[in-house]
């Protein structure tokens, strides 16, 4: 086992949580059993063993609809929060780096774009162009962009005067060398960090878009308009609206667990450095290191 996964429960925990919907998003044509979109029964029909979660209000088959949901919403999760780290860190720390006039501008464009409400946002973006998967994914990636732009542009601020960035500027370093190499490593565990908390916070605003009808267009299934079709069937079955709702919630919950796994990594990492570089009889700096 990993260094950094070993005694380390809560990563552990939400891997282990992430696994099953990862696999389902991967391959639900060998999980579910049913096409998500066939009529396979009778309207309400309570779980069975050919229907182990019952069906729809048109007689679908719930799980399978769940197990195919998967792939939407960890798509647009995952996607959108992987996207908008690409841009925003890539930006951010170039400008960042760079300095000057252009880091300003970029400081007051995410300053003005993150005094929108994110929710709204997102949907003035998909009403103007369309429901569907992509623009969704795309909407959300642009929501979050600044968020990341402003995290990276901070951390090449507070990195760009270490002795060992100035080291490698004065030996002649290209400034994209001097952020690939010397800048990105050093921030990836909190940017990793991050990005666990944004992909919770995407499947929550994609779930959001989906219930207000502004996600994937039926009869595709999500999460989201499977909760919407059950707030009109809840005195036909109280069920139906439970597994979407617990789908989303477990998902988040495990993208959660996965970023406190993360920081933890982390912070033992930056302990063990401090450690490794101290004699540990006088908290000196051991041996080889600077007198």
């Amino acid at each position: 086992m990993p260094s950094w996964l070993r005694g380390n429960r809560r990563l552990q925990i939400g891997l282990l949580v992430l696994a099953p919907f990862l696999l389902a998003a991967a391959v639900p044509g060998l999980i579910a059993p049913y096409s998500p979109t066939d009529l396979v029964g009778i309207p309400f029909q309570p779980p069975s063993s050919e229907f182990r979660l019952g069906t729809d209000e048109l007689g679908r088959d719930i799980f399978s609809r769940l197990v195919h949901a998967a792939r939407t919403d960890l798509k647009i999760s995952l996607g959108a929060t992987f996207l908008a780290t690409f841009i925003g860190t890539a930006i951010g720390f170039w400008v960042g780096y760079r300095g000057g006039i252009l880091s300003t501008v970029s400081l007051r464009v995410t300053d003005i774009m993150l005094a929108f409400p994110s929710i709204l946002l997102a949907l003035f973006l998909v009403a103007v162009v369309g429901p569907s998967d992509e623009i969704v994914l795309l909407a959300l990636a642009i929501l979050y962009i600044p968020g990341f732009l402003r995290f990276a542009r901070g951390m090449a601020i507070s990195l760009r005067e270490r002795a060992f960035v100035e080291a490698s500027v004065i030996s002649g370093a290209r400034p994209s060398y001097v952020v690939w190499r010397h800048l990105l490593p050093n921030a990836i565990g909190p940017t990793l960090v991050g990005v666990s908390l944004t992909a919770a916070y995407t499947l929550l605003a994609a779930a959001t878009l989906s219930y207000l009808g502004l996600g994937a267009p039926p009869p595709a299934p999500s999460w989201g308009n499977m909760l919407q079709a059950s707030f009109g069937t809840l005195f036909q079955d109280w069920r139906y609206g439970i597994w979407p709702g617990l789908c989303i919630v477990i998902v988040a919950l495990g993208y959660m667990l996965v970023s406190e796994g993360i920081e933890h990594a982390v912070r033992r990492s930056a302990s063990a450095i401090v450690v490794t570089d101290l004699d540990p009889a006088s908290g000196t700096p051991a041996s080889g290191g600077q007198s």
